[in-house]
């Protein structure tokens, strides 16, 4: 129960922190997220999306803390990998084009 109270509080915050960031913009009108890294300073993470698609729909962690995890409008879900400092697609919900 404790663990589902955690996950459930931890999903809260990670949506107010999304909804608090929606505005968000650089100068040159790309959409970021805020997040705090490790050192407990705010990065702005660029959402650009290849294809025209537009993001972020939604924000997610997983159980373990990775992530975040964001919805893009062409039904597929990116994972930010900040070692790389970059997105990579990590699955879609839509059939690949043939």
């Amino acid at each position: 129960m404790k663990t589902i109270t955690l996950v459930v509080l931890a999903a809260a915050v990670a949506a107010a922190a999304f909804l608090l960031s929606l505005d968000a913009r650089r100068d040159d009108g790309v959409a970021v997220l805020e997040i705090r890294g490790d050192d407990d300073r705010l990065e702005l993470i660029p959402v650009g999306v290849d294809g025209g698609a537009a993001g972020p729909e939604s924000v997610a962690f997983d159980g373990a803390g990775g992530g975040p995890y964001t919805g893009v409008s062409d039904g597929r879900v990116l994972r930010w990998l900040p070692a790389e400092r970059r997105w990579a697609e990590h699955s879609s919900s839509c059939a690949p084009e043939l």
